[in-house]
């Protein structure tokens, strides 16, 4: 751990609410809430896409005269891509500095957008969004090492807590935007509205100095690689259920491994899995990502089947999930502010849990969904909120700040792949489908829980 003495000379700030963090840098232009603003408007504009393609499928395949089968590529092919960014541009932010990945990610999603609205065939459409979701890796994980940077321990957790509460908006509002343009102009225009809302937030962010050290080692290119064949091997092994293509990304993971070992600036730091306290919250973070997307991606079938809803209203019952998912995401930060991000986070696993084993065994009817799916939905907001990645800048070194948070959105990009993976296989092995995949949700929660209770140390040093 770096002592007191080297911490104050290197210009850090370290108190026993936070890690060593740097000190706000001096910077011109942007006042310190309009930087944060500009951040979260690229949270806001990437959520919004997450949801705004879906009521624009049908049309973009009559478009383009391909079928369901090709059309889900457009969502895969994102997903795929998004992961693999997200640990690669929250490392080279580290190296390249925050504001420039950042400006990096919006500039290449504002790229993929244009392409995928003006795309002569599907492959160029998907070329598009693959280009969007590079861009998207860019944004999400820079934004939560820019705010916990930028704000002292004591106001860092509700500040993190704005990231989710902004998702959720853009996640809630996408659908209804994408209909709303569907409904009134050409398909494009889901793609085009990005543009001018890209070019709002470069403007803004251009202001905006800011001084960070750079990493002056050779970029691990052989690692890049490697990690990019292992996570998109993995995730579509899950995704299609191919258990080869999956077994191949594992030995490419093997490989990285060793390769990063010995690597000057490895882009996956290895100690990241062995030691106790940052392994435990990659794996929380991964169950994080399971149970919630078990939950929002199921919703719909299980009002359907289950609670005989029409196909057209079901699609609506996910909106008190997420509703209190936003609503949990801001009042954990406040939380992880009063008490501590352990505590804050081994609540979340409680609520899950108890949300999910309601939703096993005591649902019936849609009056008794809605307040499960609020206690659900409040302890999904607050595990896949500011608590893990609180905890987590509190194992690492204060210049792999991108690093670690990237680390922390890819293992539960992972779990949230699993998820509907899992939840497919269950529904159909089982008569009681549902019952046994929210109990599977639960024990999913009990276990982090118990794995957080137990293994995660009060303190692990950065070194």
């Amino acid at each position: 751990m770096t002592t007191s003495s080297n911490t104050a000379k290197a210009g850090l700030t370290q108190t026993a609410a936070g890690p060593a963090i740097p000190e706000p840098a001096v910077r011109t232009g942007l006042s310190k809430p309009m930087v944060t603003f500009t951040f979260l408007l690229g949270i806001f504009m990437g959520a919004l896409d997450h949801g705004i393609v879906g009521p624009a499928l049908s049309s973009i395949m009559a478009a383009y005269a391909v079928d369901a089968t090709w059309g889900v590529w457009s969502f895969t092919m994102y997903t795929l891509l998004f992961a693999v960014s997200i640990p690669i541009l929250g490392k080279l932010s580290d190296r390249f500095g925050r504001k420039r990945t950042f400006m990096f990610g919006i500039s290449m999603f504002a790229l993929g957008s244009l392409l995928a609205a003006f795309a002569p065939s599907f492959g160029w459409f998907l070329a598009g969004r693959a280009v969007q979701a590079v861009g998207t890796g860019g944004i999400f994980p820079i934004t939560a090492a820019q705010i916990a940077v930028s704000y002292p321990p004591e106001r860092r957790g509700r500040m993190m807590g704005l990231i989710g509460t902004v998702f959720g908006v853009g996640t809630i509002l996408g659908p209804i935007i994408g209909g709303l343009l569907i409904s009134q102009l050409a398909w494009q225009w889901i793609f085009l509205v990005n543009v001018p809302i890209s070019i709002v937030i470069i403007a803004l962010i251009a202001t905006y100095r800011q001084a960070q050290a750079p990493v002056k080692k050779p970029i691990d290119l052989p690692g890049i690689a490697l990690l990019t064949a292992a996570l998109i091997s993995i995730m579509y092994g899950i995704t299609a259920k191919n258990i080869t293509v999956a077994a191949i990304g594992l030995l490419f993971a093997a490989g990285l491994v060793l390769v990063e070992r010995k690597a000057a600036d490895p882009v996956m730091n290895v100690r990241y899995f062995t030691r106790a306290n940052s392994l435990i919250l990659l794996l929380a973070s991964m169950a994080s990502g399971f149970v919630m997307a078990s939950a929002t991606n199921m919703m719909p079938y299980f009002t359907e089947k289950v609670l005989g809803l029409a196909a057209g209203s079901s699609g609506y019952m996910v909106a008190p999930l997420a509703a209190a998912s936003m609503a949990a995401s801001l009042a954990g930060g406040v939380l992880v502010d009063r008490i501590s991000a352990r505590r804050v986070l081994e609540l979340g696993f409680v609520i899950s849990a108890i949300g999910a084993l309601c939703l096993a065994f005591l649902v019936s009817s849609a009056a008794a969904l809605i307040p499960v799916l609020v206690v659900l939905g409040f302890g999904i907001g607050i595990i896949t909120g500011a608590p893990l990645n609180m905890l987590m800048l509190q194992t690492v070194e204060p210049k792999e700040t991108g690093a670690a948070v990237g680390y922390v959105s890819l293992f539960r990009s992972l779990g949230s792949t699993m998820g509907p993976t899992v939840a497919g296989v269950l529904a159909a092995a089982f008569a009681e489908g549902f019952t046994v995949l929210f109990a599977a949700s639960a024990a999913v929660s009990a276990v982090s829980l118990a794995l957080v209770l137990i293994g995660l140390r009060k303190r692990t040093p950065a070194a």
